[in-house]
């Protein structure tokens, strides 16, 4: 009798350690492949490693990733087989194989199961379709692109069973849901780095383009300049060949006198003018209205000339005489000596520039736009020297950490920002880094201005000069502190809700399996008990799942608050007649002596509050005891209390007892019935109602809970 018993127990055991194994192995899995698409960025190698993992996992003959077109038509652009069925990589199909409808159903995130594609009322055309692989049962998962509202649907993620039908599991239709969470994410990050690849190509070779033809020219007007000084100690005695030459220059090229009245000026001044060059003999340009800027810039220049003997160089821009824009212009000014060694005339070159100065302001331009983007953008973005100086760093960072501009360019990245028991390590880490190999991806915290820690995920650039040689580095990164606190908390809340419900199922298998065993079959009233220990397990994980969602639904501002005026008084006496038949067979006396008031707040809810904390009041209370319950305006709220004579609360738990599945005493949830939740609600609709609660407790004489309603508008 004892192994007939023991064996569906075992059994039970067996299975659930199974399920529990394959759920583990799940995580394992989508860990794995997101580890993946974290450390590639080749979307190809991310799509064959998932179809690869999932072929296996599922033990399915063949699994593909197939890519749409804009037309309903695509292409297998990954694919994992089991031999020897014959492969269908790049097979092309047309949108006949997937009616509009289907499309629809798929854009909506439609999951497409099939345990027999011959019972699943499929169009001759998609049995068709179905039969070129072949195909026996399906199950399709549609990859959606959620930052894509026009297109959403960007492929399918699907598994087939070639020869026989197969019933799909619930986990493994899960499973390939989350995977395609885990591709739509791989596929927006590789279009991200591919559009980042061709954006930096297109702004390299634009760098190098402009760089090689602003080197040109500036060889070239070197050039001009070397040819034009050595031309001009010849000017003096060889007039008649230095016109020539000065005709036939594409540069406006002027001699003045003393009084910078033009002595000759050469015919290219009218194509940059528009004034013949004989309208400039004997005037200067302050007489010919010249903008004023100009003539002020010659004058300047000319007189430290005379002062220095010296040549004088600057730039002017002048406006083109026929065509819309601005000419800009390299002004060379030469002393030319007469035999006395005194300076007789100047001659004054401007060499065209405009073609190098729209190169340069079109690269500052693009340098602002970078400039900007980097100034703006939401992440955290630094740029360090060799020897850890900040060289750059954007209002982001500076608005995360504290500090103003002035306090860190310049200043020692490590010392200022990194955690001091980690300074040494990441510095030499740095050093030795830029000599070996940099790593793209690392995490590490940083320090606020503050003092507060925040972990950083950064994305790192090495920085070189045209020299090819390493001269920092450009660091963005995401602040993740938040995103760990919430995978924390997540984890701690996933590891106390399952030891909360494995407890009360484990006793309802038990109870359910000494039943179903026949054991207590000629035992009625050790049957009833053990129906009775089930029964009870089951309402008190009804009262688990439903204060769970309430709590959730609370703290992620999904409720909203129904808020109006009521009386005091009524909500008291509410509560209390709700608990007053618990508190009546619990032999507990519930007093209340409140005046009439009003109260700014949500009915239900605070009744809720009110019933908890009465309901725990009754539950820790001893028999032929009271509950007290107060309430009283103090200043500009209502103030509330259920007192209690029961056992207390140890003072190191007076802050943590309004945590989740916090108990006194581990026994109680079992013994006293409760959830361990009551109390985090409380708490949650008293800090919607802009309130705050505690406690109040002395060991072996009783508890006092207060909480405040602000007693206005708000």
């Amino acid at each position: 009798m004892p192994n007939s018993s023991s064996n569906p127990i075992s059994s039970s055991i067996s299975q659930f350690i199974c399920k529990m194994r394959r759920a583990q192995q799940q995580e394992v899995l989508i860990a794995k492949i997101a580890l993946h698409i974290r450390q590639y960025l080749d979307l190809e190698e991310i799509l064959n490693a998932i179809v690869q993992e999932v072929r296996f996992f599922l033990k399915a003959d063949r699994a593909v990733v197939y890519q749409f077109n804009p037309d309903m038509s695509g292409m297998l652009v990954a694919e994992a087989l089991l031999p020897p069925w014959e492969t269908c990589l790049h097979r092309q199909l047309s949108d006949e194989h997937f009616p509009e409808t289907m499309g629809g159903a798929y854009r909506e995130g439609r999951v497409f199961v099939a345990p027999d594609v011959y019972k699943a009322n499929l169009s001759e055309c998609h049995l068709q379709m179905l039969e070129q692989f072949p195909t026996r049962a399906s199950l399709i998962v549609p990859i959606l692109r959620p930052n894509n509202k026009t297109d959403p649907l960007w492929g399918l993620l699907c598994t087939y069973q070639c020869f026989e039908p197969r019933v799909w599991e619930e986990t493994d239709i899960r499973l390939l849901q989350r995977l395609s969470v885990q591709l739509a994410i791989a596929i927006q990050q590789a279009q991200l780095y591919r559009n980042l690849q061709i954006a930096n190509l297109s702004l390299e070779k634009e760098i190098r383009e402009r760089k090689k033809a602003e080197l040109a020219l500036q060889q070239a007007n070197v050039n001009l300049e070397i040819h034009v000084a050595e031309r001009t100690a010849e000017l003096y005695q060889r007039q008649q060949e230095f016109i020539a030459l000065a005709e036939n220059s594409p540069s406006v090229i002027m001699r003045l006198d003393l009084q910078l009245r033009y002595l000759y000026v050469n015919s290219a001044v009218e194509r940059a003018t528009g004034i013949p060059a004989k309208e400039f003999l004997g005037k200067t340009l302050r007489g010919m209205g010249f903008p004023e800027k100009n003539v002020t810039m010659l004058e300047s220049a000319a007189q430290r000339l005379l002062e220095t003997g010296e040549d004088q160089r600057y730039e002017i821009e002048y406006p083109f005489p026929e065509v819309q824009g601005m000419g800009y212009y390299r002004a060379h000014l030469i002393p030319e000596y007469a035999p006395d060694g005194k300076i007789a005339t100047i001659l004054s070159i401007f060499y065209d520039i405009t073609q190098s100065k729209l190169n340069v302001i079109a690269l500052q331009e693009s340098n602002r736009r970078w400039r900007y983007l980097l100034d703006n953008v939401s992440l955290i973005v630094v740029g360090v020297t060799c020897a850890g100086e900040v060289e750059y760093i954007n209002p982001f960072l500076l608005a995360l950490t504290g500090y103003t501009i002035e306090e860190v360019i310049g200043k020692d990245w490590f010392s200022q920002f990194i955690p001091q028991i980690d300074q040494l390590e990441i510095r030499e880490e740095f050093s030795s880094l830029l000599i070996n190999d940099f790593p793209k991806y690392h995490q590490n915290a940083i320090v606020t201005k503050a003092g507060e820690e925040r972990m950083i995920s950064w994305n790192n650039t090495i920085l070189r000069s045209q020299d090819n040689e390493i001269i920092g580095t450009l660091s963005i990164g995401e602040d993740i502190t938040e995103k760990l606190k919430v995978d924390r908390i997540k984890s701690e809340f996933i590891s106390i809700v399952s030891h909360e419900l494995r407890t009360p199922l484990a006793s309802i298998r038990g109870a359910l399996g000494l039943l179903s065993s026949g054991v207590l079959a000629n035992r009625p009233e050790t049957a009833q008990n053990m129906l009775n220990i089930a029964s009870s397990d089951t309402e008190r994980l009804v009262r688990l799942v439903n204060d769970i969602l309430d709590l959730e639904r609370l703290e992620s501002s999904k409720v909203t608050l129904d808020r109006n005026w009521y009386d005091v008084l009524e909500l008291c006496q509410q509560a209390i007649e709700t608990m007053q038949a618990i508190a009546i067979e619990s032999q507990i006396e519930i007093l209340c002596n409140i005046q009439s008031q009003q109260v700014f707040a949500d009915q239900d809810r605070l009744v809720q509050t009110l019933v908890n904390l009465l309901s725990n009041a009754i539950k820790f209370s001893p028999p032929q005891s009271q509950v007290h319950l107060e309430a009283e305006q103090i200043a500009n709220e209502i103030v509330f209390r259920v007192c209690d004579r029961g056992r207390g609360i140890p003072a190191a738990q007076l802050e943590s007892i309004f945590e989740r599945f916090h108990q006194v005493d581990a026994s109680d949830s079992r013994q006293m019935g409760g959830t361990g939740l009551g109390l985090a609600i409380c708490r949650s609709i008293v800090q919607q109602h802009g309130g705050k609660i505690w406690v109040e407790s002395v060991l072996s004489e009783g508890s006092t809970f207060s909480f405040t309603i602000p007693h206005r508008l708000g």
